[in-house]
């Protein structure tokens, strides 16, 4: 079914959603728009700060609560542009082929025992929006890999500014005590989100789930911010 309407989708003539030049492929992107992505290609091993060789300082110094964080992508031309595009004109359009890009890049890294759990949004925000960005990736990988998806099982109970606004003290303090858990915890977890700046969102919710009893915690994220 799927690929009966891919192909319907193909053959309707679409234009790389990048470029406006060239026709789509089954990714999304033309093939020479998809190649010139910034793939994340080197990064620290244990939270993916990109152009590190190894494990990044702050890793070695205070190691997070998550084990490994898989991204596809640096958060370079044109992913800034996309994501802003998502959250702020309400379009999750460019979130479909994004997560068959990040399935093609980092999928095979994933644990397949793992659960995926995308990280949420307070229910004010996310009726705003009218999505979840992080949720419609989970579910997306989690079809695309034939993973486990598990999205209530975090839920943001507190209301607080945008992590994007706040420089990184601020982001510290601003999520403390705003989540909880929803639902029985599986053993592994791996949180999904779009973009990983900090860290502090997967470390607040690996330290919460880990804590209440979960094994191992990995993240998958679209995007990972250079120093």
């Amino acid at each position: 079914m799927r690929d009966q309407f891919l192909n319907k989708w193909l053959n309707i003539n679409h234009i790389c959603p990048l470029c406006d030049l060239a026709p789509a492929n089954r990714s999304g992107p033309c093939k020479r728009c998809e190649a010139d992505l910034p793939y994340l290609l080197q990064g620290c091993a244990r939270c993916a700060l990109p152009g590190i060789d190894g494990v990044c300082t702050a890793c070695r110094e205070s190691p997070p609560s998550f084990s490994d964080v898989y991204a596809g992508f640096n958060y370079r031309f044109p992913l800034p542009q996309l994501i802003h595009r998502i959250k702020t004109n309400r379009d999750p359009e460019p979130l479909y082929w994004l997560s068959y890009l990040l399935a093609k890049s980092i999928g095979q890294q994933i644990d397949p025992r793992s659960t995926l759990v995308p990280v949420p949004m307070h229910s004010w925000d996310q009726t705003l929006r009218g999505f979840n960005q992080s949720e419609l990736i989970s579910q997306r990988l989690a079809k695309l890999l034939r993973l486990t998806h598990q999205s209530q099982l975090l839920r943001k109970q507190q209301r607080t500014p945008h992590q994007a606004s706040l420089n990184r003290k601020e982001r510290t303090t601003n999520l403390q005590n705003c989540y909880e858990l929803n639902e029985a915890i599986p053993k592994q977890v791996t949180l999904v989100d779009d973009v990983m700046t900090t860290g502090t969102t997967v470390e607040r919710l690996s330290a919460l789930l880990i804590n209440a009893g979960c094994d191992r915690v990995d993240v998958v994220v679209l995007c990972r911010t250079p120093r």
